[in-house]
């Protein structure tokens, strides 16, 4: 019994060496993968919305053409001041066509209208693009013709423009005996990032 002792002993000798080298023949199968990343750049994105143009001349409407006088815009990219405007009967307006543009690299959404009013009237109506004071009515409209007051919450895509139409109409049913004049009314616009 003692050969077959011997033998079993030389049997697991010969199994473990096997199976020692499968691992060793396993593990010289063995791959590592490694990844790597060149530079990460994150580029710089611009904002850059606003007027365009340095003036406008405006379009003038109604009949009275000797005592109505629309004054000139002047534009820069944050503002558009418009000088002084005489309006003088029912139906008369003046309506300059404008232009916002995003010049950056990222859309743009129009979010707020804010409008103020003149000094020293009381408006009937301020709100969004639309200001009624006394007789003379201040919209911002999306059609030349002024019927539509713009809306807010469109996304101005890049290198896209917005028109927006400035008027200014004497909105009133009676003439005045006396001249009223108006200052200090504005529209302040809001864009965000969309």
């Amino acid at each position: 019994m003692r050969i077959q002792s011997n033998n079993l002993k030389a049997l697991l000798v010969i199994a473990l060496v096997l199976l020692a080298g499968v691992g060793i023949a396993y593990a010289a199968l063995s791959t590592t993968l490694t990844m790597t990343f060149g530079n990460v750049t994150q580029n710089a994105l611009t904002w850059n919305v606003g007027f365009t143009g340095s003036s406008a001349t405006a379009t003038e409407g109604g009949t009275s053409s000797t005592g109505r006088v629309c004054g000139a815009a002047t534009i820069t990219a944050n503002s558009v001041t418009v000088d002084n405007t005489t309006l003088s009967k029912p139906g008369d307006s003046c309506t300059y066509a404008l232009k916002v543009k995003n010049s950056g690299t990222m859309p743009a959404k129009f979010n707020t209208i804010t409008p103020t009013a003149p000094t020293g009237i009381t408006c009937q109506t301020s709100s969004g693009g639309n200001l009624v004071c006394g007789n003379i009515t201040y919209k911002l409209t999306s059609d030349a013709a002024g019927s539509n007051i713009i809306t807010t919450g469109n996304t101005v895509a890049v290198n896209t423009e917005q028109n927006i139409y400035l008027v200014i109409i004497y909105s009133g049913e009676d003439v005045n005996d006396d001249a009223v004049t108006q200052s200090g009314a504005k529209f302040t616009l809001n864009y965000i990032q969309a």
